[in-house]
């Protein structure tokens, strides 16, 4: 069985490695592609989520009969898009998609204006520190550990990017508590620590709820399983 993993902000296809060779020992072979803005993959005028959802389909394509879709964070908003515009899929599955439009305009306010500006001034760290503070949440306790880990230094280059795919999910209003059932089974991921939380967990709740999906729970892990719990997330995955 092809699965095809479309990855989130802050992150790229590498990221999901540990989770590719989970699947792999279950059988699953695995097709993780970077998006745009990473890895000399530019974006192009007028970039929006409908130029993300138009590369999955090549992708989803090209990966043969009948595969498994799987999206993370800003990529399960794209999966989930691209989804509902296919019937040829086995099953779907999403883990944690971001809030989009109004309502993560209520939550995040201008911080992804201040972020682009601090990009626009080269200064990614704090940038950075906008994005993980003021829009996927680190714990106050946490964030100087975070800030001193290789982690941190990581994601720097993705900064630019993940700003940009913030923006994009603002321009585009999608109520996760009106989407409408798709045309193959879905399994939805959260991770217990973001249970009623936003941009994540409320979302994903509400997601879930609306399509009639399997709500799948990581006890202990939050957001980014692919790299704090591959082995759990992978099994969540394939199950």
């Amino acid at each position: 069985m092809v699965m095809v993993v479309v990855h989130g902000a802050l992150a790229d296809a590498a990221q999901w490695s540990d989770v590719r060779s989970e699947l792999a020992t279950k059988g699953h072979a695995v097709v993780a592609r970077d998006r745009r803005g990473r890895n000399g993959i530019a974006f192009t005028p007028g970039y929006s989520l409908k130029t993300e959802v138009e590369d999955l389909h090549r992708i989803l394509d090209e990966a043969g009969p009948d595969p498994v879709l799987v999206g993370h964070s800003y990529g399960a908003v794209v999966a989930l898009l691209a989804a509902q515009q296919r019937t040829d899929l086995r099953g779907v599955v999403l883990y944690e998609p971001i809030a989009t439009g109004h309502q993560l305009r209520a939550f995040v306010g201008d911080a992804p204006e201040r972020a682009q500006r601090a990009v626009d001034a080269g200064d990614l760290d704090a940038a950075m520190e906008i994005l993980v503070t003021e829009i996927s949440p680190t714990p106050p306790e946490i964030l100087p550990r975070y800030r001193s880990s290789r982690m941190w230094q990581s994601q720097l280059s993705f900064v630019p990017a993940a700003v940009t795919e913030i923006l994009a999910a603002l321009a585009h209003d999608l109520d996760y508590d009106l989407v409408a059932p798709l045309s193959a089974p879905v399994k939805v991921v959260l991770g217990a620590k973001n249970v009623g939380t936003m941009p994540f967990g409320r979302p994903t709740e509400a997601l879930a709820y609306a399509l009639g999906a399997d709500l799948v729970l990581l006890e202990d892990l939050g957001h980014v399983a692919h790299m704090d719990g591959p082995v759990r997330l992978a099994e969540a995955i394939a199950s």
